[in-house]
């Protein structure tokens, strides 16, 4: 129950209210202050021997002794106010414990045991409660925001025989085929690296608008902004251009930031201590453009095109070693033209990212770095773009590769790093996937957000742990 809520209440018969108790306080004898929250709200109790009939002095003190922080009551009184005029409730029965806190409560905890005692962690920490409150306003946002506009959510497969969508590394388990109960019979799954590839087939299937709010798993390294288990949304829409992704992008996180600032102080202080300004548009940076004005050179074609023959390989190959060589930046492993682009963006455009004081879309990317996107004729760049703040990417989006002929091809380009050059994180081709791909997919926009980075710039936490439930992978293993 809510201030305003008491508040209307006053000079009313007695109410009860229900709730953890945060602190205990005797004055004398006859007067004992009880702080009770329940729900993000307080209420000074007000326990006075002369208050509550039928109780002798020595019950009276037998009936709040026993009180520790941490356990939950039923309080019963009347509205009132103090001389100081704080709103409380002045008990007119016996205080009724609802269940006892066995253990000490702490006052605080240090960052590496509030990973592991996360359940104490809420009870103690109010941001760390006000972190996952905000999460849960962003979802309701965003599922509003589609709905609105004529999505529908969908839920899609988690496991399968093949995780496409992303290159990444899948997690593998192994599942009894259905009707046997031997090893001869079981089969090897993945867990989805990403929901894209299911999505896409549902507007194969006639859904023109659809999205997913769910879980993917990826099975590489944890620091302070990846977990092998996140939250994404994604969304796909037929018909849809790259402009109208990038106007649907805007509108959303302004959306996002704006509900959310109103509904929650740690999102309102979090965004004015950024400094970031959220008017539209928002800032654009070149990738290929940019890239080529810090090293000091155009990329030639032989480079930026995704059909390579060996010999263009090579040439491209050499190209980037000299780049290398000349700026001193160690080469990445295995050699391939995706992640040579990748490093180089990371050495030369991650400093201006992270430095902007606006939401910055990156755009024009290298073919090569985007298998899933449509590539401009015209310029034989991808069809994408990524949203970053505080130099974290927040979406990805692209026009959709539809032509099963082009996709085929591409996916043939990965398997050529896979096989000959050892990129085990190149997902295999799904082969699935391009016969549903021959019944016709409309021209679509896709697009990607990851949640819990959103959140954390939300909220101002610097680790992703901190915006998950019950912390990172690592963390729940040992929880109490």
């Amino acid at each position: 129950m809510t201030s305003e809520q008491l508040q209307a209440l006053s000079g009313s018969q007695s109410i009860t209210v229900r709730g953890r108790v945060t602190s205990v306080r005797a004055s004398g004898k006859k007067l004992v202050f009880v702080d009770i929250e329940q729900d993000e709200n307080k209420i000074q109790g007000i326990y006075r021997r002369d208050d509550v009939s039928d109780l002798e002095s020595d019950q009276f003190a037998q009936s709040w002794q026993w009180l520790r922080r941490g356990d939950f009551i039923s309080f019963t009184g009347r509205i009132w106010r103090t001389k100081t005029g704080e709103l409380s409730l002045r008990a007119t029965e016996k205080l009724t414990l609802l269940s006892p806190c066995l253990h000490p409560l702490p006052q605080t905890l240090t960052v590496d045991t509030l990973s592991h005692h996360r359940t104490v962690g809420f009870i103690v920490d109010p941001t760390l409660r006000a972190t996952i409150r905000a999460r849960s306003h962003v979802l309701s946002i965003m599922r509003k925001f589609f709905t609105d506009r004529d999505f529908i959510e969908v839920q899609t497969p988690i496991l399968s025989d093949s995780a496409g969508g992303a290159t990444a590394r899948p997690f593998v388990t192994r599942a009894t085929a259905l009707g046997g109960n031997s090893e001869d019979t079981s089969r090897e799954l993945e867990m989805r690296v990403a929901p894209e590839l299911w999505l896409k087939r549902m507007l194969v299937g006639g859904f023109d608008r659809v999205y997913e709010i769910g879980p993917v798993f990826r099975n590489e390294g944890i620091d302070s902004t990846h977990n092998p288990e996140f939250t994404t949304c994604e969304f796909y829409m037929a018909f849809a251009s790259l402009g109208t992704l990038v106007d649907i992008t805007e509108e959303l996180v302004c959306e996002i930031v704006q509900q959310s600032s109103e509904k929650s102080e740690l999102v309102r202080n979090s965004i004015q201590e950024s400094g970031i300004s959220f008017s539209r548009p928002f800032m654009r940076l070149d990738f290929i453009g940019d890239l080529e004005k810090y090293i000091g050179c155009s990329f030639p074609e032989y480079v930026l095109q995704i059909e390579q023959t060996e010999q263009t390989t090579r040439q491209a190959t050499d190209f980037f070693k000299d780049i290398y060589s000349n700026h001193g930046i160690s080469l990445p492993t295995p050699l391939t033209i995706p992640r040579l682009f990748d490093k180089l963006a990371d050495h030369f455009l991650s400093p201006i990212l992270e430095t902007c004081s606006s939401p910055v879309f990156l755009l024009n990317f290298p073919s090569s770095l985007s298998p899933l996107a449509k590539t401009d004729p015209q310029t034989g760049t991808a069809r994408r773009f990524e949203l970053y703040l505080n130099g974290k990417e927040i979406v990805n989006a692209y026009e959709e590769e539809n032509s099963p002929f082009s996709q085929r091809d591409k996916f043939d380009i990965q398997q050529r790093d896979r096989l000959e050059l050892g990129d085990s994180e190149t997902p295999l081709s799904d082969e699935a996937y391009l016969k549903s791909m021959e019944w016709g997919l409309p021209p679509t926009g896709g697009w990607g957000m990851g949640i819990d980075r959103l959140v954390m710039f939300l909220t101002g936490r610097k680790r992703i742990v901190d915006v998950l439930s019950f912390g990172g992978v690592k963390n729940v293993f040992n929880q109490e």
